[in-house]
């Protein structure tokens, strides 16, 4: 058991840490599976499964916390102020298409994607992306990820669509859909960020309905275990990660998601 809490800590980290940066968390996560086993071999897959939606919900909730009072203000004044709004509108037309996409496509993805090779691909097709995004001449016409209009918002949602492909990363994802429609680093992945609250509570919520039938009794401290250090994670990566993208730009995160999915497509040829 001191094992499998060890792993789950472990794993815990890793989500907090690659969940908000361009690097897809899931395609992490998919890449340690065997190396880093949170159950024996006969509940691996069925907690593996749980453990990586429940670890992503505490992440999430380190974004509430760092953000509350620009979210709070945001709340309080949807009702007087038109910009608040128009800024909820956003979020959600642009979770949608994430949903409906997801509903229809995800288990079918799961079966023959979620696999070293195909995260592989997706980690340096990615990568390649961040960086062909980086050196375009951009116009960075928003600033405030409150700013970003609903047409916008929209856009932004279909790109994150693209994150049903593990590997690809939702956060990845949604900040090159921001870049292109003119929001600014900062902005876009802010807007990464506060989108991620509908699509991870939402998650979380299918996947709890769907599997606590299933939980069992010793679950309870590997997901424990997982969530704290998600969390912890998470808070700081965050805040390290806005300051960054101040004075530099996303290109590192492209060229290493091309020499991490070069070294798993080697060792997969080796297997």
């Amino acid at each position: 058991m001191a094992n499998f809490l060890i792993n789950a800590a472990i794993k815990g980290v890793l989500e907090g840490f690659t969940e908000f940066l361009p690097i897809s968390s899931t395609g992490h996560l998919v890449l340690v599976r065997k190396l880093l086993p949170v159950a024996a071999a006969e509940h691996a897959e069925r907690l593996d499964n749980l453990f990586d939606i429940i670890v992503q919900f505490p992440a999430v909730l380190a974004i509430v916390v760092l953000y509350w009072k620009r979210l709070w203000d945001s709340v309080s004044g949807f009702a007087s102020r038109p910009e608040a709004r128009r800024f909820w509108l956003g979020i959600a037309l642009a979770f949608i298409p994430l949903a409906a996409l997801g509903l229809v496509f995800k288990k079918k993805i799961e079966e023959h994607l979620m696999h070293p090779v195909p995260v592989a691909l997706a980690l340096i097709v990615g990568g390649l992306v961040l960086i062909l995004i980086e050196r375009r001449r951009h116009t960075d016409r928003v600033q405030n990820a409150e700013d970003v209009t609903p047409e916008t918002a929209l856009i932004i949602g279909f790109f994150q669509a693209l994150a049903l492909i593990p590997g690809t990363s939702r956060s990845g994802a949604t900040i090159v859909g921001g870049r292109l429609f003119g929001l600014s680093r900062s902005a876009a992945a802010e807007f990464s960020f506060f989108l991620a609250i509908p699509v991870m509570a939402a998650a979380f919520g299918y996947q709890m309905i769907k599997e606590y039938k299933n939980l069992q009794p010793g679950d309870g401290p590997i997901l424990i275990t997982g969530s704290v250090t998600s969390f912890i994670t998470a808070y700081i990566v965050v805040a390290v990660f806005i300051k960054f993208l101040q004075k530099h730009s996303l290109a590192a995160f492209g060229w290493y998601r091309i020499a991490l999915g070069a070294l798993v497509l080697i060792f997969a040829s080796k297997l």
